[in-house]
C-alpha cells in the first residue's frame, strides 16, 4: 500500500500464532538464554511459576506476522524504530497470540518525498490478556505521480 492508502484507525487484525514449549526453548537459547527460558525445572520455581517465552521472542513473531500480511508491502522504506514495547503479562508455552494493528497517524515527511505511518501493535493470549503492546512507525512510498 502507498502512503496514501492508509488511514487514521483503520484496524489489521493478524493470523494467530501459537506458541510451543518448543520454540520457546529454540528462540531462547539462540537469542535470549535467561533460565526462565530455557530451564523449566529453574522456571519452575521462578516468579512465573514456569517456562515462558522471551518478550523478544514475541516481538519477532508478531512483527512476522506483520510482515506476513504484506499491508505494507514493496512500498514500505523501513522505519526509525519502535518507540514503546510493553511486555504486559508472560506468554506460555501453548498458548495462541491474537494481534491487532491499528494506524494511529499519517503524515508527509515535510523533507523528503515520503510518508510516515504510526502503528500500535495490540497482543492478547487465548483468554483475552493483553501480553504485549508496541508502538512504533514506518516510511511509506508516495503513490506515483
Amino acid at each position: 500500500m502507498y502512503f496514501e492508502e492508509f488511514q487514521i484507525g483503520t484496524e489489521y487484525p493478524l493470523k494467530p500464532i501459537q506458541v510451543s514449549r518448543e520454540d520457546i526453548i529454540q528462540f531462547a537459547e539462540q537469542y535470549d538464554p535467561q533460565k526462565i527460558h530455557v530451564d523449566e525445572e529453574f522456571a519452575a520455581e521462578g516468579p512465573f511459576g514456569g517456562l515462558i517465552a522471551s518478550g523478544y521472542h514475541t516481538l519477532a513473531v508478531v512483527w512476522s506476522r506483520w510482515v506476513q500480511a504484506n499491508v505494507m508491502g514493496d512500498e514500505s522504506m523501513g522505519g526509525p524504530g519502535l518507540d514503546t514495547v510493553q511486555w504486559l503479562a508472560p506468554v506460555r508455552p501453548g498458548d495462541t497470540l491474537y494481534t491487532t494493528v491499528t494506524i494511529t497517524e499519517t503524515r508527509r515527511s515535510n523533507s523528503k518525498p515520503r510518508g510516515i505511518i504510526r502503528f500500535r501493535f495490540e497482543v492478547q493470549n487465548q483468554d483475552g490478556t493483553s501480553v504485549m503492546a508496541t508502538e512504533g512507525a514506518a516510511l511509506m512510498r508516495l503513490r506515483p505521480a
